[in-house]
């Protein structure tokens, strides 16, 4: 009997606190006499993921939703790898490719060409891996045109193409998708569906942010609605999307009343 595949992404009871300071001196002049003084800065501790868990298997697309500050960019960068959890068991297997920002990772003064295998070094891929994948990377975000000049001439859309391209080709295991649809045409858009669609059918997993319900409602499997760090609700996408639009619009009208 086959057993069953794991789980590429297991997350739980997760916790993510952040200290901030309060009236910390600025020069070492100030500690010193706040030192002799007796005073001593506050320190709060700030929560933005709070008992969370998500399991995520091979061939899922799922998102996260919520409003701003509720932690979803966190979660993302805690399965990235690039925030480490302050209390919690996480658990990422395969190759994780982050899409938390357009051009993440470029330098402004190299050109396209250059960007590519620097994107695709900071992510994992060798040189040769690159070299194979260039020309499909190239053709994918249709940059044939300006991939010889300088990023720093490029439109935010034009970073999000190459970006995207660039992770895309490096075969993530899990794919993390912030916001990233939030520029583009239509035609742009279309293409990345399509795309993450294909990585899922794969077997590989793709975690999915937006503020735009309507790409949500076409790209993902299930949702996670986030609230204050936590998960309020889980389920399939279509109801936990219906139930956010409406009670968005009842807070409207509330507000407005």
């Amino acid at each position: 009997m086959a057993s069953e595949p794991l789980p590429l992404v297991e997350m739980r009871e997760v916790w993510k606190c952040y200290r901030r300071h309060h009236d910390r001196p600025a020069r070492l002049k100030d500690a010193f006499l706040a030192r002799f003084l007796g005073h001593v800065h506050q320190v709060e501790d700030a929560w933005a993921v709070r008992d969370f868990t998500l399991c995520v298997e091979p061939g899922e697309i799922v998102g996260l939703i919520g409003p701003n500050g509720c932690g979803k960019t966190t979660v993302l960068s805690i399965v990235a790898g690039v925030l480490e959890a302050s209390r919690g068991d996480v658990r990422v297997r395969g190759r994780v490719c982050p899409m938390l920002q357009a051009g993440a990772g470029f330098h402004a003064d190299l050109t396209g060409l250059e960007n590519v295998y620097l994107s695709g070094a900071i992510l994992g891929m060798g040189r040769q891996e690159i070299d194979r994948g260039l020309d499909a990377i190239v053709a994918w975000a249709e940059a044939e045109r300006w991939i010889d000049t300088p990023v720093r001439t490029y439109s935010s859309g034009m970073l999000m193409r190459l970006g995207f391209s660039v992770a895309a080709h490096m075969r993530p295991d899990v794919l993390i998708v912030d916001e990233i649809l939030a520029t583009g045409d239509e035609a742009f858009r279309a293409k990345v569906r399509h795309r993450l669609r294909d990585e899922a059918d794969r077997g590989k997993i793709v975690l999915f942010v937006s503020h735009y319900m309507e790409e949500v409602l076409m790209v993902c499997d299930r949702v996670v609605r986030m609230e204050s760090g936590s998960v309020l609700r889980a389920g399939p996408t279509g109801a936990i999307v219906e139930q956010y639009i409406a009670e968005g619009r009842t807070q409207e009208s509330d507000d407005e009343g």
